[in-house]
């Protein structure tokens, strides 16, 4: 075993897109190496859709003549964008005078259950990574992928799941926690882009994050928050681009009563009758195919939703499970409090009267322990979002 602790590194698309940011990736090697760890770190494919490496970019070779994508030919083109970025930030760290090893899922022998998009971790072997760790390597580990055991077929992790790859090999190595590097300083209670002057957090519990991460919070994956929980191992978000903010999960006390304002849209929607979908079937739709779903918190009601141009992953899922939509309604806006329960007692109602206020009409709410979400319509939701943050803020008090 290696007498340093390890860190795992986590850096995304735009991290190593360009040869001036794969620089910046490798003085965040150096660094921590100097501080006296043993790094690993995990990569995401280069750039995003047009870039000429991103996963979007090559999944497009296959959706180009319109017609349906088989499953493993779409797993064998995902895969390869990582292992492009694993192959050409080994080499910049080489050129640095950092030893690398570029290795790809199989060769990190990240072993999956088989499924070949939406696959789940079932075991890694640590054993040559921590090989290569031991002889002052840093093992360069492509992003959301893995193999099946049995048949050694390449399965993937499912959309934005490097993070999950980083946490879980953070998980597996004991690291002292997992930096996942991104191109934002950290998690803010709601999107900069919608409310620019939002708060950024120094910390979050796992809890509230993984609430804040499901329902639209896009920093981090909600499954690596969970492996992060479920296996003690604290996680940091910090920008590439800087060494200064940045946000700590972990199991820790929330700095806000409210931590998070979040947004799902647009929304295809379904209204279905109550308990017509068992928790156990909700479960496998939100893990496998991405589908959210809540119960109105007045009618009890099952509200179901996915992304609007993902609408007849939904309409199949309801086909498969023999489940009619009672209606449908316009593309929607999922729009979500996460915070302190006690909190969100006092939010609900003052949500329902911003809201009202602003003239923004609630289909369908929940209340969860962490948790409060609105329906509005999709046109609605950066007024309510703008609204919301607002009345927040009054409550919250000047940041310190």
């Amino acid at each position: 075993m290696t007498s340093r602790p390890v860190l795992v590194q986590k850096f995304g698309g735009t991290s190593v897109a360009t040869a001036e940011r794969r620089q910046q990736v490798v003085e965040h090697v150096r660094r921590a190496r100097d501080g006296g760890h043993d790094v690993a770190i995990v990569v995401s494919a280069m750039g995003r859709r047009g870039d000429p490496y991103a996963t979007d970019t090559l999944l497009d070779l296959l959706r180009g003549d319109g017609g349906a994508v088989d499953p493993r030919d779409y797993t064998l083109v995902f895969v390869t964008g990582e292992m492009i970025a694993a192959a050409v930030m080994a080499q910049a760290l080489k050129r640095a005078g950092i030893p690398a090893v570029g290795l790809t899922g199989a060769q990190a022998r990240l072993y999956t259950d088989g499924h070949p998009i939406e696959a789940d971790i079932v075991e890694i072997d640590v054993r040559r990574v921590r090989a290569h760790l031991e002889r002052g390597d840093v093992p360069v580990i492509t992003g959301g992928q893995g193999v099946c055991r049995d048949t050694l077929d390449f399965t993937t992790l499912g959309r934005g799941a490097s993070d999950t790859s980083g946490v879980a090999f953070g998980v597996a190595l004991g690291a002292d926690q997992v930096e996942i590097f991104t191109d934002v300083d950290g998690v803010a209670i709601v999107d900069p882009r919608i409310v620019p002057e939002a708060r950024w957090l120094s910390r979050v519990s796992y809890a509230c994050m993984h609430e804040m991460a499901r329902f639209g919070a896009k920093v981090i994956h909600p499954r690596a928050v969970a492996a992060g929980r479920d296996g003690r191992t604290p996680i940091v978000v910090r920008s590439t681009f800087t060494t200064n903010a940045r946000t700590y999960i972990g199991d820790v006390e929330d700095e806000l009563p409210i931590v998070g304002l979040t947004t799902l849209t647009p929304m295809a929607t379904a209204v279905l009758a109550a308990g017509a979908v068992s928790t156990a079937t909700r479960a496998v739709w939100e893990r496998q195919l991405v589908i959210m779903s809540l119960v109105d918190a007045e009618s009890g009601a099952v509200v179901a939703g996915v992304q609007a141009d993902r609408a007849r992953d939904l309409e199949r899922a309801l086909h498969e499970s023999g489940v009619a939509a009672d209606g449908w309604l316009s593309p929607q806006a999922w729009v979500s409090i996460v915070g302190d329960p006690l909190a969100l007692d006092v939010g609900l109602s003052r949500g329902r009267d911003c809201l009202a206020r602003e003239d923004v009409a609630v289909a369908h709410h929940e209340r969860s322990e962490r948790r409060v979400t609105f329906v509005v319509s999709a046109s609605d939701a950066e007024r309510a979002v703008r609204a919301l943050y607002r009345d927040i803020a009054v409550a919250l008090g000047p940041a310190a």
